[in-house]
């Protein structure tokens, strides 16, 4: 069987299910009060090469403990090269290009990567959906399946395991024992495998074993509920400031989900916007326009997106993607305004800022340094594209 008869089939196991629908409201939606905003300190603009666009697919911050320097990296998906700037100087410093695909260091299509030193650097290679232990000269060093070895032509994993959108709003995250990777599933999530489905791989550093854990929450997407795109289902993680938890924020909900590493049950905090309103999966009604009604569904409601962790000022931020209230089947995704909600160690609410449209932010490559809050800025000026432009965030009492 080929994927897009898999792909068929989950199609219509997902139509031939009975969907309820759900509406989740945000309990404490206008008696939230602000004591914070976020303001531009900083801008940044790093000089790029010919074959290099803006909004890069994945990044990652890496301070190298033998040179001193923090570097600011990020991959190029057209020519497999991971590059590395100075994050004070903006100075390019060197590139490491992944260019086989066969042979004994080939990597069909790198999406992702984390570097934990210069000689074990982490790929995700999105053609086999798998892990592949590099050094800094491009050899493979270990490879491991994220599908339990399975051929993705041929299996009906996508039951089973997640699929990753690798970005840098979805990250590796390293751990003490563990490089963690959260996925997600591409389709609406049937109630029998509810508790089965696990979004986040642990990966072992030596590369020997991988486990999953956390389920999705039943209470969000149990019961047959009808999220069924990966709009709704995307997971986003980050390491708790304890450093022995994970926090989700999942898109359809205004709670954050705390879990224990080594557990699968959560405890919930509210972690919602003031502006926010109540969040309804579809009906479950299909024809020939329900993907047009989907989109334009998702596009009219308010979706949360990635928790990041600020060790520096001792805060949270979460990203929401503002419901557009006239949505039409035309209107765009990128037409949705981007916003911030900023909240303490303890979860609670300080304040909340809208940047823009996701025309002028491009809010999945978003990470902390200890300058602030990183933020890719398209500049509409920037024709040529010759630089990707970040604009650094501090927050600013009201």
């Amino acid at each position: 069987m080929n994927l897009r008869s898999l792909i068929l089939i989950l199609v219509l196991i997902t139509l031939s299910c009975t969907k309820n629908t759900i509406k989740i409201e945000n309990i404490n939606k206008g008696q939230l009060k602000a004591t914070k905003t976020l303001e531009v300190i900083e801008t940044k603009k790093i000089l790029l090469d010919s074959n290099t666009a803006p909004s890069p697919q994945y990044t990652q911050m890496f301070e190298d403990t033998i040179t001193g320097i923090n570097y600011f990296t990020f991959l190029n998906t057209y020519n497999h090269t991971i590059y590395f700037y100075d994050y004070k100087t903006l100075e390019f410093k060197k590139s490491i290009t992944y260019g086989d695909r066969k042979g004994p260091n080939g990597i069909l299509k790198p999406t992702g990567y984390h570097i934990k030193t210069m000689d074990s650097i982490y790929i995700y290679d999105r053609g086999t959906i798998g892990i592949f232990l590099t050094n800094n000269k491009s050899e493979v060093i270990s490879k491991k399946s994220l599908i339990g070895g399975a051929d993705i032509r041929k299996s009906q994993w996508v039951l089973k395991y997640p699929q990753y959108f690798t970005r840098t709003a979805t990250p590796f995250i390293e751990t003490k024992n563990k490089l963690l990777l959260t996925g997600q599933s591409m389709f609406f999530i049937p109630e029998t495998i509810i508790n089965k489905f696990k979004v986040t791989a642990y990966i072992d550093y030596n590369m020997d074993k991988v486990n999953f854990n956390h389920s999705y929450p039943s209470e969000l997407y149990g019961s047959n509920y009808n999220w069924d795109d990966q709009m709704f289902t995307a997971a986003f993680s980050d390491l708790h400031a304890s450093g022995n938890k994970l926090i989700y924020s999942f898109p359809v909900s205004h709670d954050l989900y705390i879990s224990d590493l080594n557990k699968d049950t959560y405890h919930k905090v509210y972690g919602g916007s003031n502006r926010a309103s109540a969040i309804s999966s579809m009906s479950s009604r299909h024809n020939k326009n329900s993907r047009e009604k989907l989109l334009k569904h998702a596009l009219s409601q308010d979706l949360y997106a990635s928790i990041k962790y600020d060790k520096y000022q001792k805060v949270y931020y979460r990203f929401i993607r503002k419901a557009i209230s006239d949505a039409t089947v035309r209107t765009s995704w990128k037409d949705k305004e981007i916003g911030v909600i900023i909240m303490d160690l303890d979860f609670k609410y300080l304040g909340e800022v809208v940047l823009g449209t996701g025309r002028e932010w491009y809010w999945q490559n978003s990470f902390v340094t200890e300058e602030g809050l990183n933020i890719e800025y398209l500049d509409k000026e920037d024709i040529d594209e010759v630089a990707l432009t970040l604009k650094i965030f501090r927050i600013k009492n009201l």
